[in-house]
């Protein structure tokens, strides 16, 4: 994988986390925007599950919302993508046991949750299976 085709892969795992967290907040905005539709996520959510090129159905996704008056559209909310191997987030100490986390159930996109006392796992918004047990 060249460096930029893994650049694409990074922004969009990124870009998947953030639509499978905010699916619903998405699909309202969709709803009560100058569109009144949803087509575009549910474009998106298809294009996923069928395992399909998802460049344009997120383009169209993002444009959309960004006609609608969310200037940041699903773009402007990510980051760039994951952390290199090998690097540690703030906070964890990589001495220690590793840190329980919870993952994309397919490895599709890069969405995470740390457990939380006495919070049920949650399901990936997209594929409604429970976001997978993993380590860091």
């Amino acid at each position: 994988m060249t460096d930029s085709s893994n650049e694409v892969a990074q922004r969009t795992a990124a870009t998947l986390a953030y639509v499978c967290a905010k699916v619903e907040q998405i699909r309202e905005d969709l709803c009560t925007g100058a569109g009144g539709d949803e087509a575009p996520l549910d474009q998106l959510l298809a294009a996923i599950r069928d395992g399909g090129d998802l460049t344009g159905p997120l383009d169209r996704l993002h444009h959309r919302l960004q006609a609608d008056g969310d200037a940041k559209g699903i773009y402007g909310n990510i980051r760039n993508g994951a952390a290199p191997h090998g690097l540690h987030p703030a906070g964890i100490d990589a001495s220690g046991p590793p840190e329980i986390v919870y993952l994309c159930p397919v490895s599709q996109c890069s969405r995470y949750w740390w457990p939380q006392a006495a919070a049920s796992v949650p399901q990936c918004q997209i594929r409604g299976e429970k976001l997978r047990r993993g380590r860091l």
